[in-house]
């Protein structure tokens, strides 16, 4: 009879082991979702010909100029994927609708070594009307097809 249940035990631990081996734990973040590549980041854009930082080392995105005034869209990034080409957009306020301001293709950015990111200079004309603000939008599309999430900055008149 001891022997009868020392055998029942051992083969019942055994199933158990064998049968929890077959088991095979869902992958839930691969049945949610599909990775289609790798996308640019834009770091921060900003506007003006400097980039400047604040006491606490945030750039200063937005610029006020006087109507008219020619200055820079900066946007800096990096990329683990070639870059295709690189999108200027303006709106009137952050929500509005956007007007395509530039396409420039891949190879005019220039690298930083001291931001450790490339930068990529737009050149760009602040409205002719006072007391007025444009937000600037860009966006990176990689080789791959991919576009980065967009950056803004406002350029304001006094």
């Amino acid at each position: 009879m001891k022997n009868i249940r020392i055998v029942l035990f051992t083969l019942l631990a055994l199933s158990a082991v064998f049968m929890t081996g077959c088991y095979k734990e869902p992958d839930l973040l691969s049945e949610i979702s599909t990775s289609k590549g790798k996308v640019a980041q834009i770091s921060v854009v900003w506007i003006g010909t400097t980039r400047t930082i604040t006491a606490n080392t945030s750039v200063v995105t937005g610029l006020t100029a006087a109507p008219g005034t020619n200055t820079n869209f900066n946007i800096e990034f990096t990329s683990e994927v070639p870059v295709k080409e690189f999108r200027v957009y303006w709106a009137p306020t952050a929500s509005g609708t956007q007007t395509l301001v530039a396409t420039i293709p891949a190879g005019t950015q220039k690298y930083d070594a001291t931001l450790r990111n490339y930068v990529l200079a737009v050149p760009i004309t602040a409205q002719t009307t006072a007391k007025t603000a444009r937000v600037f939008f860009a966006e990176i599309v990689a080789e791959n097809g991919l576009v980065s999430a967009q950056k803004s900055a406002t350029l304001t008149t006094n």
